[in-house]
Formats: C-alpha cells, sequence, structure tokens
C-alpha cells in the first residue's frame, strides 16, 4: 500500500511537471504580458515546493541506500572473513560450525541484495527527479527574470517616449506662438464680424419698431389741418368750434 501511494504522488508530481514544462516551452519571455509573467510565476511557486519536496524524498532515498548498503559491504566483508576462518580451521567440527554460519549469512547477504539494489535504484531515480525539478525552476527562474526585465524596459520606454511626447508638443506649442497669435486675430476678426452683423439685425428691428411706432402714433399738430380734421371725424371725435380773438378776451374781462 505504501508503494502504491508512494508511486501514486509520484506520478501526480509528474503530471505536474509535465504541465509546468509545457508552459515554460510556451512562455515568450520576449514578449510575454504581465499576465503570462504572473501565470508562469504562479506555476513556478508550485513546481518549486515539489522541487523542496523532492530534494528531501532524495535525501531520504539516499541515506537508506547508504545504510542498507553499509550493512551489505559489512556483511559481505563478515562472511569473507568466515571463509578465510574456514579454510584455515583444522578441526572438522569447528570447520562445519563455521561453514553453517557462512552459510547463514551468504543466504542472509543474497535475500538482501535485491533490497540493496532496488534501494540504490530508487536513490537514483529520486536524484534524477529532482535534478529535473532543479533545472526547469532555474529555467524558469532565468526566463521570468528576462520577461520581467523586458517588461520593465518597456513600461520605461513607453513613460520616456509620453515625456518626449509631451516636451515635444510644448516646443511645438512655443514654435507656433506666432501662428497662434495670428489665428487669435484671426478669430477675433470672425467676432467682430460676428457682433457687426448681429448690431445690423438691431437697428433693423429698431427701424421697424419705430416705423411701427410712426403708423400707431397719432397726428401730429404741424400736419395739414383738413386731414387731422377729417381723422378726428372718422376716429368720432366732435368737431371743435373756433372762438374768435373777440371773445376770449370778453370772457376773460367777465
Amino acid at each position: 500500500m505504501f508503494d502504491f501511494l508512494k508511486h501514486f504522488a509520484m506520478t501526480k508530481a509528474e503530471d505536474v511537471q509535465t504541465g509546468f514544462m509545457q508552459m515554460l516551452v510556451q512562455f515568450d519571455p520576449e514578449g510575454a504580458s504581465e499576465a503570462e509573467i504572473g501565470q508562469l510565476d504562479e506555476a513556478l511557486t508550485k513546481i518549486t515546493r515539489q522541487m523542496v519536496v523532492a530534494k528531501n524524498d532524495y535525501d531520504r532515498e539516499l541515506k537508506e541506500a547508504q545504510e542498507i548498503k553499509k550493512n551489505y559491504d559489512l556483511r559481505v566483508t563478515a562472511a569473507e572473513r568466515l571463509q578465510a576462518q574456514m579454510d584455515q580451521a583444522a578441526d572438522p567440527a569447528g570447520k562445519a560450525a563455521i561453514e553453517a554460519s557462512l552459510a547463514k549469512l551468504v543466504a542472509d547477504l543474497e535475500d538482501m541484495l535485491p533490497k540493496v539494489e532496488r534501494e540504490a535504484k530508487q536513490a537514483d531515480e529520486a536524484k534524477s527527479y529532482y535534478e529535473d525539478l532543479s533545472s526547469a525552476v532555474k529555467t524558469a527562474s532565468e526566463r521570468l527574470k528576462t520577461a520581467r526585465a523586458n517588461l520593465s524596459d518597456a513600461q520605461r520606454r513607453m513613460n520616456s517616449a509620453q515625456l518626449q511626447a509631451q516636451k515635444a508638443a510644448e516646443q511645438e506649442d512655443r514654435a507656433k506662438m506666432l501662428a497662434g497669435i495670428t489665428k487669435q486675430a484671426g478669430a477675433m476678426g470672425t467676432a467682430l464680424e460676428s457682433m457687426t452683423k448681429r448690431a445690423e439685425e438691431l437697428e433693423t428691428q429698431a427701424a421697424a419698431h419705430r416705423e411701427k411706432a410712426a403708423l400707431l402714433a397719432p397726428p401730429k399738430n404741424d400736419e395739414d389741418p383738413l386731414i387731422a380734421q377729417a381723422l378726428k371725424e372718422a376716429a368720432g371725435e366732435k368737431p371743435t368750434e373756433t372762438v374768435s380773438l373777440a371773445d376770449r378776451l370778453a370772457a376773460l374781462k367777465k
């Protein structure tokens, strides 16, 4: 069960690595956007955690492989000593006892050998996996730094271009000062023309009002008396009786 879980975890980690490697291959530091940089940075964080786990697994596997190899080598040395003792033994009984111990130790070594080889293989696999992740992390980090630097350079270039454009516009405005004054004068001329036109309109309106007022006003005293009398009669007014100067003086004496 432990081996199954171990291999399952390794498989999932390899899936993460495969997806990360595909992203890394497609990543273009020269034209990377902020979103792409953020996406790779997030994936890099995950794969870096996997690398740390892989390093710990490798250290553990290496230690286990070294320990079992050390025990194996110790038993091999012990077996060689027993072999030498058995070869030098003169007593048949003692030689038989040494041979029995040697047989038991050799059997243990034969049973132990596959485990030594398996531990060594697992340590090699863990090392290879860790090194692959380490290389991928290093490559991604370099590409991220390059992409970030390119993006920062592009941002600085854009800001610089904006400042230069603003300065150039200001210089152009100063260079066009005379043209601007001429343009203003032309605008003033246009305003004068508008005001003149408006004055003419108002004068025309005033003339119309005066004409209307003249038509509506009663006749003046200096007009023709016959016309004036005819207008009064037409308006229903009674004719005024003419009084002589003598009558007016007589009235004053009274």
